[in-house]
């Protein structure tokens, strides 16, 4: 296989731990990063290696150096993903806590946004959908800006309130 190949099932295990495994915060993208620059450069290396000395000629020797990347790539993500409850992956499995429907669900929604490209109204709910909460101006037909002017003092207040 190709460094191209390599790279390809690269950016497959690293959707495929993020879907199934969505209770991440910025420390796990942040990671998940690392992890993809880390294991780039790992194949970068193994493909120039494995041209220079001409060892793509032997098909079996690749298939074994792929599948070895392979279980490497997954290992370390599983090893090292980091999770809200801070337990890895890894030891989930481990003790029988296997991804479940709403957890493949979640981590679907997660990898997706939030705007329609079809009707292109930022004020339709659907755009929403990934939002706890969504804050809108009071409709006011006479006077839109005075509604909108009015509900932003409104959400200054809460939040002067809340500080205090």
């Amino acid at each position: 296989m190709s460094g191209w190949q390599r790279f390809g099932i690269l950016l497959v295990c690293i959707f495929a731990v993020m879907v199934l495994f969505p209770n991440y915060d910025g420390l796990g993208l942040s990671f998940l990063g690392m992890a993809f620059i880390l294991w780039t450069g790992g194949i970068i290396l193994l493909s120039l290696i494995t041209n220079i000395f001409a060892l793509y000629r032997w098909e079996t020797f690749n298939r074994v150096l792929t599948f070895a990347v392979f279980f490497a790539i997954v290992y370390t993500l599983l090893w090292y993903f980091p999770q809200e409850d801070k337990v890895s992956p890894i030891n989930k499995l481990k003790y029988g806590q296997y991804p479940t429907k709403a957890d493949i669900d979640k981590g679907i929604k997660r990898l997706t946004f939030n705007f329609d490209f079809l009707h292109r109204n930022a004020l339709r709910d659907e755009n929403y959908s990934n939002q706890k909460e969504i804050v809108r101006p009071e409709q006011d037909e006479k006077n839109p800006k005075q509604a909108v002017k009015k509900q932003a003092k409104q959400l200054i207040e809460i939040f002067v309130e809340d500080e205090k």
